[in-house]
Formats: C-alpha cells, structure tokens, sequence
C-alpha cells in the first residue's frame, strides 16, 4: 500500500468514515430518545481525535515534501497521476485519493459477494 502517511491506507479510511458518521447515528438515536450526553462527549472525543489524524498526515506530508522538493510529480507518476491522468503535486491528495479508491473497491467487493451468496441462499432453498 502506502508507507509514511497515516489514515491514508484502508484501515485509516476505515476509521475516519465511521468516525464521520458518528453525529448521524447519535441524532437518530436521539430522535428515538436513547441519546445522552456521555455518547455526545464520546463522539466529540472521536472528533478530536480524528482533527489529530487529519492534521498530522498534513503536516507529515508537508515534511515529506520539503524533505524530498517542491517538484513531487516525479514521485507521484507511478500512484494517483497514473490513474487520473492528471499530476499532482499534493503527497496528502494522491495517497489518500488512492487510499479512498482501495476502501470503495474493497467495501464494493464486500457487499457484491454478500449480495451473491444471499441470492445463491435463496436459490439453493428451493
């Protein structure tokens, strides 16, 4: 996959999705009236955390590019610019575009075989 740049890999992803979707979950629950402050505390505690994440894999993409130049196009031809066709010159973007690309792909395959198999269930019951 991708190595130097947290929350950029599938795991990451993973992470920051759920962690979005947090407050979304929470209203409903609040809607329903199972709400309570501590899961309110709870969420905004993921939310700190996640503002760290997302700050430090700028800041150790910031880093990276003034270790290696401001030119990154040369290091980036291989990942994000390949398949976009566009070159970058965002570490941050590329890798965590390509790292969105890798979770959507996986969830995809995820929920296709789940869908075969509940099809396949079916028709082996008859």
């Amino acid at each position: 996959m991708f190595a130097g740049i947290p929350a950029t890999g599938i795991g990451g992803i993973f992470y920051l999705a759920l962690v979005l979707f947090m407050p979304f979950k929470e209203i409903w629950r609040a809607m329903k009236g199972e709400s309570s402050v501590e899961r309110w505390m709870f969420i905004a505690s993921r939310w700190g955390l996640f503002a760290i994440v997302v700050a430090m894999m700028w800041l150790q993409a910031a880093i990276m590019k003034w270790a290696m130049g401001s030119d990154m196009s040369k290091f980036m031809t291989a990942g994000a610019a390949s398949l976009t066709g566009n070159r970058t010159n965002s570490l941050v973007g590329a890798t965590f575009y390509l790292g969105i690309l890798c979770f959507v792909s996986v969830t995809v395959l995820i929920h296709g075989v789940r869908v075969f198999l509940a099809i396949r269930r079916i028709f082996a019951m008859r």
